[in-house]
């Protein structure tokens, strides 16, 4: 029998502008065409890049791949058999034909496809036991940067220029010193976000939980560091993603081991280049561990994690009238993302789930 979609409606307030609907639709599995190899109850999606309302594309481990052109009506799931055991933790796509995906783990690849999936070829390989990356972002469809776990305590730090086709290692005079035990989690890709030309940030977990500015000037990079107020000090604590819009700023995450803990979950900050805070005075934020925030828009912050899917507003938490908490789902998803051009937001998660949010 075809499966009914499973559908979760929510309505929540948006300051004292009125109601607002959302509506989180869970897509059905009947409607994806799965290739050799691929089994979506073995498939966790981590990578997520939604280029306008009808281009999607999904990477996650297995090697597996995933696009839609007819905004998620239909996904082609697919597995590259050569990287079968790769696990691509982030894809950054640009149209329907050309997009980048990053894999984690040693052997580090970073694959280029310039035909809608059909190929892809290595645009960079790091055999280095030590090496795992974490997070990529453009600027624009030449210009990108990627960032990686500490080898030697030093964050390891890639960029391109010629959209991807190549990738330039910063030497670690120009990278970040790292704590022990400090490190950089793949969880959805949104620990690294390109902010303004040649500006970027990324946030950190472990022993110590930082927001990094790096700031690239020819070959060099200069940085400044911010603690975060956010549950820190063991491997397993800290910053798992971060979401800027104009000087607001979010950071999530928390205990994936002990994901039902509500508190320290998340911090903010007014101006994100001055003052990181803990909103509500530490009160609950979101409910549980959480893998990756986005804003939707001014009124609206999705944040997904091991515990579901929940809502806040930017409103809310910014100014901090009232606790205002909206669980969505209680279904595992490990990363949302808006559209680069247009509305469309759409998740992912384990078992190859994907869904979209009407909002």
């Amino acid at each position: 029998m075809k499966k009914i979609p499973l559908v979760l409606i929510f309505i929540f307030l948006l300051g004292q502008s009125g109601k607002a609907q959302v509506q989180l639709t869970l897509l059905d599995s009947n409607t994806f065409q799965l290739g050799k190899g691929v089994i979506l109850s073995k498939t966790s999606f981590r990578g997520l890049s939604v280029v306008d309302d009808q281009t999607i594309w999904a990477s996650g481990n297995r090697g597996t791949f995933a696009r839609s052109t007819d905004g998620g009506k239909s996904f082609v799931f697919k597995q590259l058999e050569a990287y079968a055991t790769r696990d691509f933790r982030d894809i950054e796509a640009f149209d329907s034909s050309n997009a980048i995906m990053m894999c984690s783990g040693s052997p580090a690849y970073i694959l280029k496809t310039s035909d809608g999936g059909e190929t892809w070829r290595e645009v960079f390989k790091d055999v280095r036991p030590e090496i795992f990356l974490d997070a990529m972002d453009f600027w624009d469809e030449k210009h990108g940067v990627v960032v990686g776990d500490p080898i030697y305590k030093h964050f390891v730090i890639l960029e391109t220029k010629d959209a991807g086709n190549s990738w330039t290692l910063f030497d670690t005079i120009y990278t970040p010193h790292a704590a022990d035990s400090e490190a950089v989690f793949a969880a959805s890709g949104t620990s690294l976000r390109c902010l303004e030309k040649n500006r970027f940030a990324f946030v950190s977990g472990g022993k110590k939980s930082v927001f990094y500015q790096g700031f690239i000037k020819g070959t060099s990079i200069s940085w400044k560091k911010q603690s975060l107020p956010i549950i820190q000090g063991k491997n397993s604590q800290g910053a798992f993603s971060f979401d800027i819009k104009g000087k607001f700023g979010i950071a999530v995450g928390g205990d994936y081991l002990v994901d039902t803990l509500t508190q320290n979950n998340a911090c903010i900050a007014k101006k994100y280049n001055k003052e990181w805070m803990a909103p509500f005075e530490s009160r609950e934020v979101f409910l549980g561990y959480q893998s990756c925030v986005e804003i939707i828009n001014k009124n609206l912050v999705i944040a997904c994690g091991t515990t579901g899917v929940d809502a806040n507003t930017t409103m809310n938490l910014a100014y901090q009238p009232k606790q205002v908490i909206s669980h969505l789902s209680n279904e595992s998803f490990n990363v949302v993302r808006k559209a680069k051009k247009g509305k469309a937001v759409f998740i992912a998660g384990g078992k190859g789930r994907i869904a979209v949010l009407r909002y």
